[in-house]
């Protein structure tokens, strides 16, 4: 008879362990393959930085920093037809740079700041109506700045 009570007593607690075990995370949502477009909010950055990473930052953009690339030469000759050249040429494209340099006993006016020779492959066709004797040259040139989109010395488009 105790047999008979003990195995009362314990079958319960055998099927208990046969149950299904139970479930944490409940998804409300389907699935879909397009995912649902949320509204953007522009939003507003505060940089707290020191006073000194402030003035760091002035100078360092205040300097020049040349990196490797291609320009493309349009003249080499005598100072006087070299800044008349310049002069021709920013009239007629205001947001190309272009620069004047000197090497004995020659000037040269050098047109562009293009980082790749695909870039300045290009410049060289587009200026090739007028200058039919360019070529592609490489030099140190200057990287555009992130606000105008222009070189640091490069003139500002009039309007």
């Amino acid at each position: 008879m105790t047999r008979y009570a003990l195995f009362l007593v314990l079958a319960p607690l055998c099927l208990k362990a046969q149950q299904p075990p139970p479930v944490y995370f409940q998804s409300n949502t389907t699935l879909t393959d397009t995912p649902a477009v949320l509204e953007t909010v522009p939003g507003k950055v505060d940089v707290k930085s020191d006073e000194k990473v402030q003035h760091l930052m002035e100078r360092f953009t205040a300097l020049k920093h040349p990196r490797s690339g291609y320009r493309v030469q349009v003249f080499l000759g005598d100072r006087k037809m070299a800044e008349e050249s310049k002069r021709a040429f920013l009239l007629s494209n205001p947001d190309m740079p272009a620069y004047l340099s000197w090497l004995a006993p020659n000037w040269r006016l050098r047109i562009g700041d293009c980082p790749t020779r695909l870039e300045a492959e290009r410049l060289q066709r587009d200026l090739r109506a007028n200058y039919p004797g360019c070529y592609i040259v490489p030099d140190q040139i200057e990287m555009a700045t992130a606000v105008t989109g222009r070189t640091p010395s490069s003139p500002a488009p009039t309007r």
